[in-house]
């Protein structure tokens, strides 16, 4: 950190957890599998898409490109969605392992 800043608190940080929605707290891989599948959909669909929007065509917007374009940007959104999920779980997991320390026991040489 820079000096004179200061990380967030113990009272903020669980301030900002619990912010997120009910669904994804309770189910925190949804929204990455919802983007990625979003993005496979768009991918194949984009091979069908000038049938579907024939209005593109008219203006001369090629529609599968845009729809390649928008299945790569949800695509990575998912990935980035799952790295962060990842990152957070590791960290949850390292913030309980330094919350409640295991006690040593103490030996005495015999």
């Amino acid at each position: 950190m820079i000096q004179g800043q200061s990380g967030p608190s113990g009272h903020q940080q669980s301030f900002l957890t619990s912010q997120r929605s009910h669904l994804l707290r309770k189910h925190p891989v949804l929204l990455p599998l919802a983007l990625l599948g979003g993005s496979i959909v768009l991918f194949v669909l984009s091979s069908f898409v000038d049938t579907f929007l024939p209005i593109l065509a008219l203006v001369g917007a090629p529609a599968s490109l845009l729809c390649i374009m928008l299945a790569l940007v949800l695509g990575v959104s998912g990935l980035l969605a799952s790295i962060i999920s990842i990152i957070e779980s590791v960290d949850r997991h390292r913030l309980k392992a330094a919350m409640f320390p295991k006690t040593k026991e103490q030996s005495y040489g015999n």
